[in-house]
């Protein structure tokens, strides 16, 4: 579910006007937006080469101000209506729609034109911003309340899964929406590590298992139970996976020297949390746990290797 706004981009006396860059897309607002599709500090990253490329290039970007945004929104140019998409994720959290809905407001200044929506609904720069986002939210979260299922949401940094429980939550609270956005705000900015799905092919079996590492000294936000993220079911469908491993790392040194760092064994991902002692995790949404920090005697007797 999402809010869809188009604005037309302004065509010449004699042509079309070519799509912003991404730079002239970013600076356009005094918000400073910045983009979270792509690693900048990936080795294969061309910084100017990025930022001079035209919008159009690309199907979508995920724009939003660090620190601020919790799901961002997108930003793309439809080539054949010839015109700027943005696009606001259901339920979004309160500032990320005030953040897009500002944005909108600049875009449609700079362009020079008006604003529609999916609704078929038309704003201007000057009543953009009130639009009723309040009830798109809990529009949302009340979707949630008709679902046994738990439902994944992307964010800026990574998922979040809610349930009819916490959706529930939220609407009974005194403020549902200022509920919401605090919840997956902090989730977003929880100083810990979001551990990394990987899979493989057992060479005996020919089956797939995925694969979780837990690190010794560092706060790892792990799935309870774990399923294939969204961004993989291309490849990798949930009924491929035979099963779910958690492997073991000690660090043996210098925590900045890759050398120090050492697996220590394999186990079920199941045995893993049934192993986890309770008092080192707790769960931060529908699915997802933080599990503190452990030494290295801890991950050692995890990974059934206690010395």
């Amino acid at each position: 579910m999402s809010v869809c706004f188009y604005i037309k981009n302004k065509n010449g006396f004699f042509a079309k006007k070519a799509p912003m860059t991404i730079k002239e897309c970013l600076e356009l607002s005094n918000q400073k937006i910045t983009q979270f599709s792509f690693d900048e500090t990936a080795d294969d990253f061309d910084e100017n080469r990025f930022y001079n490329s035209s919008i159009a290039d690309y199907e979508v970007l995920i724009l939003g101000v660090y620190g601020q945004s919790s799901r961002g929104f997108e930003l793309s140019f439809e080539k054949e209506e010839n015109a700027y998409e943005v696009r606001v994720c259901t339920p979004s959290t309160k500032e990320d729609w005030e953040i897009a809905l500002r944005y909108i407001k600049e875009l449609a200044r700079k362009l020079k034109n008006t604003i529609s929506n999916d609704r078929e609904e038309h704003f201007s720069k000057d009543n953009i911003e009130s639009f009723d986002y309040k009830k798109d939210i809990l529009f949302g979260l009340q979707c949630f309340c008709y679902d046994d299922s738990p439902s994944m949401m992307p964010g800026l940094f990574r998922e979040v899964c809610l349930n009819k429980e916490y959706a529930k939550k939220f609407l009974d609270s005194q403020n549902p929406i200022e509920s919401f956005s605090k919840f997956f705000h902090d989730i977003q900015y929880l100083d810990a590590y979001s551990a990394k799905q990987r899979f493989f092919e057992d060479k005996n079996t020919d089956e797939i298992f995925g694969l979780y590492t837990l690190t010794q000294e560092t706060r790892t936000i792990l799935p309870y139970k774990p399923t294939v993220e969204f961004k993989y079911t291309n490849s990798v469908k949930d009924d491929d996976v035979k099963s779910w491993k958690m492997s073991f790392c000690i660090i043996d040194g210098d925590e900045n020297n890759p050398d120090s760092y050492h697996n220590v064994g394999m186990s079920l991902y199941s045995d893993f949390i049934s192993h986890l002692p309770k008092d080192k995790y707790r769960f931060i949404d529908a699915s997802h746990i933080l599990v503190e920090e452990l030494s290295q005697d801890e991950i050692l007797e995890l990974a059934g290797n206690k010395k």
